[in-house]
């Protein structure tokens, strides 16, 4: 399993999507998935729950050192290799990818 660690803009916890932050690709080998997020302002969890509906394994995730820092974190099967799109783009990006645990040597820094 990997997991991707995206970003969350440090504003506040609600976000606004729009038809231009709305698209999340996701990539395993040359295959693309492409998930479309309805408009609207969510929370965070939110935000989480309307990933999950779409049959994504999503989490809200918290790293405490060396500061506090919230991320929606993604569960995928090894055999992704990234996700892009306007969505993550709009969130700031992908912090890191790991492989299931936070120890240096198994993190993939962006």
């Amino acid at each position: 399993m990997k997991r991707f660690w995206l970003y969350l803009p440090d504003k506040n916890d609600s976000l606004e999507i729009t038809t231009a932050n709305n698209k999340l690709s996701l990539f395993e080998s040359s295959n693309e998935k492409v998930y479309t997020i309805n408009t609207g302002k969510y929370s965070i969890q939110m935000l989480v729950d309307k990933l999950v509906s779409k049959g994504l394994d999503a989490k809200v995730g918290e790293i405490k050192s060396p500061k506090n820092s919230k991320f929606i974190v993604l569960f995928l099967d090894n055999s992704f290799t990234n996700v892009s799109g306007s969505f993550i783009t709009f969130i700031g990006g992908i912090e890191s990818i790991d492989t299931g645990d936070r120890q240096e040597g198994n993190i993939i820094h962006i």
